[in-house]
């Protein structure tokens, strides 16, 4: 079973953006445990994986919208690279 465990969080480009939209970097560490036993689980280290998710909040309680998701396992993309990329695919997100 792979686990992810979360050890990074931040918003990117967020004063260059509309209002109400993000954009989140998140970064994990990814394990596969496997049972051992009973009592004991293997715990095998599977790198790091980034993951960049592009959302909209509308202003209501719980209620942000996902636009898009990135996942990077190998060589995360430069800032200009990833917003670059964000400006080809969502041309209207930018100010």
């Amino acid at each position: 079973m792979i686990v992810h465990e979360l050890i990074g969080t931040e918003t990117l480009f967020a004063e260059q953006l509309k209002e109400g939209y993000y954009v989140i970097r998140e970064k994990y560490n990814k394990f596969d445990v496997q049972p051992q036993n009973t009592d004991a689980f293997q715990q095998i280290d599977c790198g790091t994986e980034e993951i960049i998710t592009v959302v909209f909040d509308p202003g209501t309680d719980y209620s942000l919208i996902c636009i898009d998701t990135y996942a990077f396992e190998a060589k995360s993309p430069s800032l200009s690279e990833l917003r670059q990329t964000l400006k080809m695919k969502h041309r209207d997100l930018f100010q």
